[in-house]
């Protein structure tokens, strides 16, 4: 480094400079190094810096303030930032550009901050599925399958690797049904995300689909799953009258909650659901087991309602918001068997109680036509010319079958 040609000031000399304010802006040259300067203001600040040529064009290097740097110090930075600038370095234009990375790295923090896919889903959540019936298990979903491999990422750093991988892993596990509900709620979201221009792509979309053909829903609740429902009801009041009457009578969710006081004849312990309210358009009965009774007794009557569940705001219609309620049982009975059974429950539905029914009858040593006139099925008997000549309606077999039905939910449930 060739040295300054002008003598190096010392400290009081520098101090005698800047005794008095100028009335621009000075540049002093303080020697040693050349282009080493002090800069004054009007206002009285002082400063160090470095003025230099790069590509032809005069640059300045500020070095800090005299407050921060001593005259050695700043002697010193200005001496190795000429040895940059006589080596092809333009210390400015590198300053400049360190300064553009910090900026450019702190709105990334911030951006990927922002866009942090846990926090980009409970917006989603909040805004496109707050209204859905299936918003329990869709949540359920993504928080159990997705985000345990995308925790902690911004949504354009997850890539199709992450999404091939989620969906492998549970086809690798035989669990082809979940892979696909994964796959189509990993889809929706990012398709969400690209709406909004927050993501370029969908990493879920172009995933072939793990199964051919339609689903039959197959899904069986086992007595340990109903025992566990059954106690996550209590604190539900109405609600948990009617789930319980579902798993008793395998009844149909609005056959049950559209029930109607007029229906029933407790001294024949019989309900009657009308044909206008049955799904085969023929009356159909149900006979009342003790454990019924014992619900539908404690059950509140409503004046100048009919209604067995009736709405708080109108006496008129049964009781609504059956999906949130059973949002809250499957938190508490999933709660409740965390831990004790190595395999986690399946999702569940109210209708799987009546395929739960059938199933268990079986199980009790029933025959199927019996299983399917609890049930309310046509079943395989009363098909084709069966329709026409196969009357019998098995009341006695139903009311066996019930009461025994019954007899094994209070025995599983502790009651």
């Amino acid at each position: 480094m060739g040295a300054s040609r002008l003598r190096a000031l010392t400290i009081k000399e520098v101090e005698k400079l800047t005794a008095t304010r100028p009335t621009t802006i000075k540049h002093r040259s303080l020697g040693g190094v050349p282009g080493f300067v002090l800069v004054h203001t009007p206002a009285g600040h002082t400063s160090y810096g470095l003025i230099y040529r790069a590509n032809g064009e005069r640059k300045k290097l500020t070095l800090g303030s005299t407050r921060a740097l001593s005259l050695a110090e700043a002697r010193m930075l200005a001496g190795r930032h000429r040895v940059s600038v006589e080596t092809g370095g333009d210390p400015h234009a590198e300053k400049l550009e360190q300064r553009r990375r910090i900026l450019e790295e702190r709105r990334n923090e911030v951006e990927r901050e922002h866009l942090d896919v846990e926090r980009m889903w409970v917006k989603y959540m909040q805004l496109v599925a707050s209204h859905l019936r299936t918003r329990g298990e869709k949540d359920r979903v993504f928080r159990k399958h997705i985000l345990p491999v995308v925790k902690g990422l911004c949504v354009t750093e997850v890539t199709k690797t992450h999404a091939l991988t989620i969906v492998d892993t549970l086809v690798s596990q035989d669990k082809r049904p979940m892979a696909d509900k994964v796959r189509q709620e990993g889809s929706a979201f990012f398709a969400w995300l690209i709406e909004r221009d927050h993501v370029e792509r969908n990493v879920f979309a172009r995933i072939r689909k793990t199964r051919m053909g339609s689903n039959i829903r197959t899904r069986v609740l086992d007595d340990y799953e109903v025992g566990a429902i059954w106690h996550a009801c209590e604190p539900e009041g109405n609600w948990a009258d009617w789930m319980r009457l579902l798993i008793l009578t395998g009844c149909r969710n609005m056959e049950v909650r559209g029930a109607r006081w007029s229906e029933f004849d407790f001294e024949e312990r019989l309900w009657t659901i009308p044909a206008a309210r049955y799904k085969t358009k023929k009356p159909h009965t149900v006979y009342l087991t003790d454990l019924m009774l014992e619900i539908l007794e404690g059950a509140p009557k409503i004046r100048h309602s009919d209604l067995v569940f009736p709405a708080q705001g109108n006496l008129c219609q049964p009781m609504s918001g059956d999906q949130k309620v059973k949002d809250r049982i499957d938190k508490r009975m999933r709660a409740s068997l965390h831990g004790t059974y190595a395999k986690e429950p399946e999702n569940w539905c109210v209708h799987d109680f009546r395929r739960t029914i059938a199933t268990g009858l079986q199980r009790l040593g029933f025959r199927p036509d019996i299983a399917d006139q609890v049930i309310g099925h046509v079943g395989s008997t009363r098909s084709g010319a069966g329709a026409h000549y196969l009357h019998h309606g098995y009341e006695a077999e139903r009311k066996e079958a019930l009461t025994v039905w019954s007899e094994h939910i209070a025995k599983v449930c502790g009651i």
